[in-house]
């Protein structure tokens, strides 16, 4: 009996105990980011934070099986705690961690690895799903897995606080609600980001271990929204540009029912960034400046808030030896604010000196040649084409912070210089050389006169192009891809890496080149940007008529017809029973006073070129009163030149030339040639800024010939 008291006294007391234990333990928890199948930053701090009462011990320990590999412990202060271990090298290895509280354990990761960790950010674009990536979607719909490397931090893109998506805290938040770690067994992994899944494959396939994401991103964003209030409150430049925008919200005047996480500044860091300081990334991938653009600011300004959301992150995450290495890209092409959507390649153009002003902690990826197709009821503003973004921010990545020999950020501008009449314009960050695909195109000059013409270009040597118009004897600036519609540029350093769009040679006032990609006169389709999204596709380049046209057997525009024809780029395209007017297409042809271009005749016999006729509406049209050009029947090339410094109205000179600023706003161009039996090849259409600038004038004496203009004009009627 005594023996049995005793071992009943022996199981009550530890009882006790136990119970007394986890007393103690019972109120310390982890925040809900952190779960099983998470990925630390291998060889970096791996911390572990949560709340707990004030003087409790919590301790951690790493368990590889059975073995326990790291250990360490600490006191919870202000009912928090934060306790961290070394991080061992990355694998595929599967580690368990155990936290306890006054030696009680409270929690239990399972499924732990360690590896390559990197916070993706941004709107829109970069929140754009793997779900509704062209290829992933596939992917998805077959419940293809994406393998257990990767390790996705699911941060909701509107995150609750208190409960709540319409209330917007003025603290930053130490939690956040509904995050949730998946790997790429789980189907909800198709929730990453589309750009940062390709990021990340690239990255697995290059390095050969996991690869983590801290998915965090929110579409309409704009990037003071991702900035602390610490930061701002402590530099005045972006305090004074909020302030001057009315965007600044002091702490005492924050109502949270009234702020938005979209637009106004901190809402995103206090509600999705803050709480992931405890983890050590190696670097961030950054899509986002379109909602910037949206709000007028200018690239300067973006360019403080880059600086600032660099500095203050690279604290925030522990980045001990420097700055927190950011990779990001340049935006897709959109119309936004001003004509031909200039606003948007000043703020991707000036996205290369942003790189350039911390050289060794950045890299810029050019993406124009890539948004070729958009998710049509997100709007043009959302290219599906995601893939090449994120392998091209993963070659920088290999390059800026893995020690790959390739280069890591677009080429851009380190010199110019004009010479016998061409800009030759020098770059850095080249890498091994400048390439092309074909015939270099994208490139535009402008002589004193500020307007600028398409231009050929040649590259001269392994990090200069020289770029030239033989209309444009002295030109002052030379530019590349500095048009909306730049998809046809083609420029490259021989990494693979775009070169970025730029001005060599700043002009005040200056009409920048729309590129015209109809004139190159080498594909029967191009890619046009229209503001809903299903109309952002591909078009036909030219249309005949009373002609038949191909490409292919010839250089250039074959065109065979008989009697009076016409060719016609297409300049609208059809929506329904109407037709569209195109965002990257320039309408306004008042800067040109040469519109040259080479053509060739096949046929047996001569071809005349006619002139060109241009319209204002489907009755309108003006027209040279040049004389017509035979096109001899030798099988060689010709050059034909329209001179429209002076039009008259339906091509008649009836004592009226007007100025060409009547083409500020045209319909439709035709070239119109006369042959019989005719066979011709057309190519390498050419501008040159008019000569002078002109008046209308009149010659009473000619007045008479208003009778060919009238009957010109009904004419016109019977044939609509």
């Amino acid at each position: 009996m005594k023996k049995f008291l005793c071992i009943l006294m022996t199981a009550i007391l530890v009882f006790s105990c136990t119970a007394v234990a986890f007393a103690g333990g019972k109120d310390a928890a982890l925040y809900t980011f952190y779960g099983d199948g998470m990925l630390f930053q291998q060889n970096k701090d791996a911390i572990l934070s949560g709340t707990a009462k004030n003087g409790d011990i919590i301790s951690v320990s790493l368990y590889k099986d059975d073995v326990l590999v790291a250990q360490n412990s600490t006191k919870a202060e202000n009912g928090e705690f934060s306790v961290s271990f070394d991080a061992p090298a990355g694998s595929y290895d599967s580690y368990r961690i155990v936290l306890c509280c006054n030696n009680t354990q409270f929690a239990v990761l399972n499924d732990v690895v360690f590896g390559e960790l990197w916070l993706a950010s941004g709107q829109s674009n970069m929140q754009y799903s793997l779900s509704q990536d062209k290829s992933g979607a596939s992917k998805f719909a077959s419940g293809e897995k994406l393998g257990n490397w990767l390790r996705v931090l699911l941060v909701p893109p509107v995150t609750p606080y208190n409960g709540s998506t319409e209330r917007v805290p003025a603290q930053p938040q130490n939690d956040i609600p509904g995050a949730r770690w998946v790997n790429g067994d789980n189907n909800a992994v198709y929730e990453i980001s589309a750009v940062a899944y390709y990021f990340a494959e690239e990255l697995h396939s290059e390095l050969n271990v996991p690869v983590g994401i801290l998915n965090s991103s929110l579409g309409g964003s704009v990037i003071s929204s991702w900035i602390s209030r610490d930061a701002i409150e402590n530099d005045d430049d972006v305090k004074n540009i909020l302030t001057s925008c009315g965007e600044y919200y002091s702490l005492s005047g924050w109502k949270e029912t009234e702020r938005s996480m979209f637009y106004d500044m901190t809402s995103n860091f206090n509600l999705k960034i803050n709480a992931l300081g405890s983890f050590r990334p190696a670097g961030m991938i950054w899509y986002q400046g379109e909602s910037d653009v949206i709000m007028q600011k200018t690239p300067e300004q973006y360019g403080e808030f880059f600086d600032l959301m660099q500095k203050s992150y690279s604290e925030h995450f522990g980045c001990e030896n420097g700055l927190l290495p950011i990779i990001f890209t340049q935006l897709a092409a959109y119309q936004y604010h001003k004509e031909n959507g200039i606003d948007l390649m000043e703020m991707n153009a000036y996205f290369a000196d942003i790189q350039k002003a911390q050289p060794e902690s950045r890299g810029l990826v050019s993406i124009y040649d890539v948004s070729l197709s958009y998710l049509s009821e997100a709007g043009a503003i959302h290219p599906d084409t995601k893939e090449d973004v994120g392998v091209r921010m993963a070659m920088s990545a290999k390059g800026l912070v893995y020690g790959g020999e390739n280069e890591y950020t677009a080429a851009s501008v380190k010199d110019y210089e004009i010479k016998d009449g061409k800009v030759y314009v020098t770059l850095e960050n080249a890498g091994d050389g400048l390439v092309a695909d074909g015939q270099l195109r994208g490139f535009a000059v402008a002589g004193a006169d500020g307007i600028f013409v398409g231009a050929k270009a040649e590259i001269v040597n392994s990090n200069t192009v020289c770029i030239y118009n033989e209309k444009v004897q002295n030109p002052v600036s030379a530019s590349y891809a500095y048009c909306l519609g730049n998809q046809t540029s083609n420029l490259y350093s021989a990494d693979g890496l775009p070169v970025s769009p730029f001005v060599a040679g700043n002009i005040a006032n200056a009409h920048y080149w729309a590129e015209k990609k109809w004139a190159y006169c080498d594909s029967d389709t191009a890619f046009h940007l229209y503001d809903a999204g299903e109309f952002t596709k591909f078009y036909n380049t030219w249309e005949g008529i009373n002609a038949d046209i191909s490409f292919g057997s010839t250089d250039g525009l074959d065109v065979k017809a008989d009697g009076e024809f016409a060719v016609s780029p297409a300049m609208t395209g059809e929506n329904g029973l109407s037709f569209i007017r195109f965002n990257d297409e320039s309408y306004n042809y008042s800067d040109y006073g040469i519109i040259s271009f080479s053509v060739k005749n096949n046929g047996k016999n001569n071809v005349v070129f006619d002139g060109i006729k241009i319209y204002k509406n489907k009755d309108v049209w003006y027209s040279t009163a040049d004389e017509s050009v035979v096109i001899p029947a030798d099988g060689q090339w010709h050059t034909v030149e329209a001179d429209i410094d002076h039009i008259y109205l339906y091509g008649v000179d009836f004592g009226v030339k007007f100025a060409n600023d009547k083409l500020k706003n045209i319909y439709d161009i035709d070239f119109c040639f006369t042959g019989k039996d005719a066979g011709i090849s057309v190519d390498d259409f050419v501008f040159a800024p008019e000569k002078a600038q002109r008046d209308t004038s009149f010659d009473y004496t000619k007045l008479f010939n208003i009778l060919n203009i009238v009957k010109m004009f009904i004419q016109e009627l019977i044939k609509k």
